[in-house]
């Protein structure tokens, strides 16, 4: 019973610096804005701060098969180097050898087999430059990281999750923007080792598509 209420004081204090980060971001942005409207004689709200978009690719789950995702994004550009972004993705998986094999008994996922994650990460742009499509067009790119926690819903467990990831992004036609993402989700799970508790490293691969406004 200790561990647990440790276990939950651990999560809400994290989720608890998660917030206060945001509303950080948040208010540096918002101040940069005014600024910004204070000296031009009137209030200007940047319509290219967020961004909404699509993503599809295939989640390895640990100790199940690859299976193919789609989800959805939204990105707040908190600064030049600094994003948040909350994503959302789901899948359906399939039976897995240990269902197939009659030794686990003690595994039946039953009618229970998708897959849900969200997460709210902090990225940065570790490099910025341009993508030459053609001698004549130049798009502007980026490589970034991001790091954050989450949660995940599979096999009627509700575990906290540690996400950590990798991407790059390309901006076309101004407004339109296509990402390239690698992603990791950390948590602790007992679906398959029964009482004990394992680590497991769900990683994702996806490409996504992005509109900014």
């Amino acid at each position: 019973m200790e561990t647990r209420f440790q276990y939950i004081l651990l999560k809400f204090s994290i989720c608890l610096k998660i917030v206060l980060l945001c509303l950080t971001f948040f208010g540096t942005a918002s101040s940069a804005l005014a600024k910004e409207g204070k000296n031009s004689g009137k209030l200007r709200i940047n319509s290219e701060l967020f961004d909404i978009g699509v993503t599809t690719g295939i989640i390895n789950i640990e100790d199940f098969p690859s299976e193919f995702i789609v989800g959805a994004n939204i990105t707040f550009k908190a600064s030049e180097n600094f994003f948040l972004q909350y994503n959302y993705v789901q899948a359906s998986v399939s039976n897995s050898a240990f269902e197939n094999n009659p030794a686990f008994t003690t595994l039946d996922l039953g009618d229970d087999r998708d897959f849900t994650h969200f997460d709210l990460l902090v990225g940065y742009n570790i490099f910025q430059g341009e993508f030459f499509a053609s001698e004549d067009r130049a798009h502007l790119s980026s490589l970034y990281v991001v790091g954050g926690v989450g949660d995940t819903d599979f096999g009627g467990e509700d575990d906290f999750t540690y996400t950590i990831g990798v991407g790059y992004q390309i901006e076309f036609f101004r407004r339109y923007l296509l990402r390239f993402d690698y992603r990791d989700y950390i948590y602790q799970t007992s679906l398959v080792v029964g009482d004990d508790e394992d680590t497991v490293h769900n990683t994702q691969i996806s490409v996504g598509l992005g509109y900014l406004f």
